[in-house]
């Protein structure tokens, strides 16, 4: 069985030892706490404020894990498409097997080197948060369908009636099958 020795890897801070939570009893748990300014969660989610906690407990089939993560990731609003800062909030449950014989194919399990990466299902969990339509405040009032301004910081003077100089003739063709 693995051995644990260091419990947190600071180049990797997602990768724990959990080998020596293999040796203890069922119903043991360890809290493993999180505050990173920035960091990595794979090769595509880059967050900041990374904050919380996972707390470890042993059980006859492994090791369950549960815990409590927020993380600030930067999105572009999707209507005025400005990058803004959104706080995810995620809250996560996954059982580890061990040994690995005894996973399917769905689960998850220990390696034998008793070191767990959740920089997998941490990343799942963001991605999974992210709305699908994120805005940058709820009263975003977007860009304007004239020039392009965005409407949260100038205000737009134009008409309602100002039209494309090329659909000019269009305009014309309207106004006549309307008398």
């Amino acid at each position: 069985m693995p051995g644990g020795a260091n419990l947190n890897n600071s180049r990797h801070p997602l990768r724990l030892n959990v080998g020596f939570l293999l040796n203890k009893n069922v119903g043991y748990g360890r809290n493993f706490d999180f505050d990173h300014a920035s960091l990595r969660v794979g090769e595509d989610v880059e967050v900041t404020d990374l904050r919380g906690f996972i707390h470890l407990t042993r059980t006859a089939q492994g090791l369950y894990a549960q815990g409590r993560l927020q993380a600030r990731i930067n999105l572009d609003c999707v209507r005025c498409l400005t990058a803004f800062d959104q706080l995810l909030t995620v809250d996560l449950g996954d059982m580890f097997h061990y040994p690995p014989s005894r996973a399917d194919d769905l689960s998850m399990s220990i390696p034998e080197d008793g070191i767990l990466d959740f920089n997998p299902l941490v990343r799942e969990y963001l991605l999974l948060d992210i709305p699908i339509q994120p805005l940058c405040k709820q009263d975003c009032k977007g860009l304007c369908d004239v020039c392009g301004g965005n409407l949260n910081e100038t205000v737009c003077d134009h008409g309602p009636d100002e039209i494309d100089p090329r659909f000019e003739a269009l305009k014309e063709l309207l106004s006549k099958s309307e008398k």
